[in-house]
C-alpha cells in the first residue's frame, strides 16, 4: 500500500513541475540593466496594463516630473502621461498640457535609456515596488529600462546576474 501512495504521489508532482515552470516562465518583469554591461540590477514584477511611474527632477528647470507608463504585450513600454508644475517642461518636451499641469500621450517607446548625472531623485515605482537609484545606480553611469519575460525576470537568467 505504501509503495501505491508513493507511485501516485510522484505521478501527481510529475504533472505538476510542468505546470510550476510553465508558471514560472510566463512571468513578466520590469529589469533595470546596467548600460555598459548588461547585467541585471532591479527585478520587478510587472502586469500588462498596470501604469508604472518614473519620477526625477528635471535638470534644466529643476522642477519635479512624473512619466506614467504602461506595458502592453503587444506595443511594448508606451509613454501615457507626463505631470509637472513646470510650464518650462512640458514646453522643452514639446508636449501640450491639459490645463492640469499633465500631458496624456499614448507614445511607444521600447526600452527606456537614461544617463544621469545626479540619479540622487531618480525613483522607479512599480506593482507596489518602489525604488530610489542612488541605491543602486552610479551618477552618470548609463542605465537601460526594459520589461522581460520568463527566465529573463529571475537573477542570472537572459542577460546576466546581480552584480
Amino acid at each position: 500500500m505504501k509503495t501505491v501512495r508513493i507511485g501516485i504521489l510522484l505521478i501527481v508532482m510529475s504533472l505538476l513541475i510542468p505546470a510550476i515552470v510553465i508558471a514560472e516562465e510566463a512571468k513578466t518583469c520590469l529589469v533595470i540593466l546596467d548600460g555598459d554591461s548588461d547585467c541585471i540590477l532591479i527585478l520587478i514584477p510587472l502586469e500588462a496594463d498596470v501604469p508604472f511611474h518614473f519620477d526625477f527632477i528635471n535638470s534644466i528647470y529643476l522642477a519635479p516630473v512624473r512619466e506614467t507608463f504602461k506595458y502592453t504585450e503587444t506595443e511594448g513600454i508606451v509613454l501615457v502621461k507626463v505631470e509637472s508644475a513646470s510650464a518650462g517642461v512640458f514646453e522643452y518636451y514639446g508636449l501640450p498640457t491639459d490645463g492640469t499641469n499633465a500631458a496624456s500621450l499614448n507614445r511607444v517607446i521600447g526600452d527606456i535609456r537614461l544617463r544621469s548625472f545626479n540619479y540622487e531623485n531618480h525613483r522607479l515605482t512599480a506593482g507596489g515596488e518602489s525604488v530610489r537609484f542612488r541605491d543602486f545606480a552610479s551618477d552618470g553611469h548609463p542605465l537601460i529600462i526594459m520589461v522581460r519575460h520568463g527566465n529573463g525576470c529571475k537573477p542570472g537568467g537572459a542577460g546576466g546576474g546581480l552584480p
